[in-house]
Formats: C-alpha cells, structure tokens, sequence
C-alpha cells in the first residue's frame, strides 16, 4: 500500500512538473513571451528615434522658407536665380 501510494505522489509531482514548464502558462511560454518583448521593445525604440527625427523635421519646415528651401535644394536639386550649378561626372 505504501508503494502505490509513493508511486501515485511520484506520478502527480511529474504531472504538475510537467505542465509547470510546458504548460500553457509554464515557464517555457513565459520566456518565449519575455523574449517578444524585448523584441517588440527594440523596434519601438528604433520607431521612436525616427519618430522624433521626422518631427523634428516637420517643425524645421514649418519654422520658415530657409528650411523649406534648404529642402528643396537638397532633396530636388533646385538652383536659384543667378546661380551656375556644376555637374562633376567621372570619366569610365
């Protein structure tokens, strides 16, 4: 009687063991979910430095003409009136 009974404790300590670290809510899903996070995490720490760069942009923009023909001038290539503009090209 003794043995059976250490053997059904031995049993249900190896069940609940079991689904302690496999289980839906074991520890297993808790690291695989802790690791989501620190991923997630990274990404909205990359998305936020873009974030503000782009607002600080924005607000540069609407600061005045200097930074929307700064803008255009780099992004569109623009010239002003009276100015020559040079074109290096590399001999092949």
């Amino acid at each position: 009687m003794a043995r059976l009974l250490i053997v059904f404790f031995v049993c249900a300590v190896g069940y609940q063991s079991y689904h302690l670290y496999f289980g839906e809510q074991g520890v297993k899903r808790q690291e695989e979910l802790a690791k989501q996070i620190a991923y997630q995490e990274r990404i909205n720490l990359r998305l936020k430095h873009r974030n503000q760069a782009l607002r600080a942009q924005v607000h540069d923009l609407r600061q005045g003409e200097e930074a929307v023909e700064e803008h255009v001038r780099s992004e569109l290539q623009y010239i002003k009136d009276g100015e020559v503009f040079y074109r290096m090209v590399n001999k092949k």
